[in-house]
């Protein structure tokens, strides 16, 4: 499987044109970009700027994994705000026009907030942000397969879709392969194992984070250096094989470039290492 990094690894406003010579100098085959409200790369960056990035990647000989963003945690389809739930669509289609323009195959999507990780009050019930989300989904899909985009809808700290079983069946519910599961092992660790969630999504899971996870202390505090945590990779990566997944394992998180890379090689039994 070939190892990306995603852009929030490095110190913010770093050019995508320094990312790409720095990932690909310490020896990762792929960089995930970010869409920020400001930037080389936001929900308005024209086609032609966008066609630059994703050449810009290939001249480092960098495979553009994907897109990911931190704008549906304000604006996302479970909202109980309809125009909060228009612009959540609208930052979609334009994640996935961005997404073709680069040639990135997928985008990264937190589908609704429930509540945040220390929140007393629910934003919106869980029942009420499902049905959004699959009303949402349900329009979306045929955007994404327009595009040839697959729309990955991560795992995150928001108590929504709480275990793979769930997250299975929505996706089983839309019956599309332009959507499916985007995993990251270590947001997994705090209320599941990750080879659990491997082995019951299956052929679903489109993309995959990698970062590692300490059980104690817990908390955002728990996360750490890739060898570091709880997470047994060893079998997360015999669980992504049985699954028949080959695609990318991305980084996600701090650290020294060359020190992630032989990490992830070390951690993750890597072949071609």
């Amino acid at each position: 499987m070939p190892i990306a990094v995603n852009a929030w690894t490095f110190e913010t406003q770093t050019p995508v044109a320094d990312m790409a010579r720095q990932a690909a100098a310490a020896g990762f085959d792929g960089l995930e970009l970010t869409v920020e409200r400001e930037g080389e790369l936001t929900p308005e960056t024209p086609e032609s700027a966008c066609r630059a990035l994703g050449k810009t990647l290939r001249d480092a000989n960098l495979d553009p994994v994907g897109l990911a963003t931190g704008l549906f945690w304000s604006d996302n389809y479970g909202s109980p705000e309809p125009d909060t739930r228009r612009r959540a669509v609208d930052l979609t289609l334009a994640m996935l026009d961005r997404a073709a323009w680069i040639g990135a195959e997928a985008i990264l999507v937190v589908p609704a907030v429930v509540g945040r990780a220390g929140e007393a009050k629910p934003q919106a019930t869980y029942n009420d942000a499902l049905n959004r989300t699959y009303e949402a989904l349900g329009r979306l899909g045929p955007e994404a397969e327009s595009r040839g985009v697959t729309i990955g809808l991560e795992n995150v700290w928001n108590r929504f879709l709480l275990s793979p079983i769930e997250l299975a069946d929505l996706l089983d519910r839309l019956s599309t392969p332009w959507i499916g599961a985007y995993l990251d092992v270590g947001n997994v660790l705090a209320y599941g194992y990750p080879e659990d969630w491997i082995a019951t999504l299956g052929p679903r899971i489109v993309r995959v984070h990698i970062k590692d996870f300490k059980l104690d202390p817990g908390g955002r505090e728990g996360f750490c250096p890739l060898g570091e945590g709880d997470v047994d990779f060893a079998t997360v990566r015999t669980a992504l094989d049985d699954a028949g997944y080959d695609g990318p394992l991305t980084y996600e998180g701090k650290g020294d470039l060359n020190e992630i890379v032989s990490s992830m090689n070390k951690q993750l039994c890597r072949d071609d290492s």
